[in-house]
């Protein structure tokens, strides 16, 4: 913060006496510091999706771009519990088509995504499995730079909220940047 107290001294020197160092003593903690201003390094980004993402907005290939070097990871995950409460309520038969036919989306949508991040320049990997889609997403995230996630993500349709319970579980617990979409 050296760099802005030196500028706001030179600035105001001699303007109102002490006023502006006692603004500076009592507000400190809304200025941002030098490390707070520079733009962290971007070389991995997370971005989930599933059954819920319709469409990535072409705005989000555009930010994206501009992590160069940086390598994408689209994870497709699918609900284990709901496959587990499928094949507990309508029988193994259901629980294996409800599998197949979420398999198959998954790889349409992973294979849609990864087409036009690599058309934006980016290095993309893909991944598909069942699991928690809160919780494998937070331990993921620890291992990236950026998490880029829909705002509908874990939900089909939500008319009461304009971003999803499971988006804002995933939210409180990471500790990178977010772009939620």
């Amino acid at each position: 913060m050296s760099i802005f107290l030196t500028i706001i001294n030179r600035k105001f020197k001699n303007i109102a006496g002490t006023r502006y160092e006692r603004i500076l003593r009592n507000y400190k903690e809304f200025f941002l510091t030098e490390e707070e201003l520079s733009l962290p390094v971007i070389k991995s980004i997370l971005m989930p999706v599933d059954r819920s993402t319709r469409n990535v907005p072409e705005e989000i290939y555009e930010v994206l771009s501009a992590c160069e070097d940086a390598e994408v990871t689209v994870v497709y995950i699918m609900s284990e519990d709901a496959c587990a409460l499928i094949r507990q309520t309508l029988g193994e038969e259901a629980s294996r088509e409800f599998r197949q036919k979420e398999e198959e989306a998954g790889r349409e949508l992973l294979e849609r995504i990864a087409r036009s991040l690599e058309d934006s320049g980016l290095k993309v990997r893909t991944r598909m499995f069942f699991g928690n889609k809160s919780e494998d997403v937070i331990r993921l995230s620890r291992e990236r730079d950026l998490l880029v996630i829909p705002r509908l993500y874990g939900s089909e349709i939500t008319k009461t909220r304009s971003i999803s319970p499971v988006v804002m579980k995933i939210v409180h617990h990471v500790d990178i940047p977010v772009i939620v979409y």
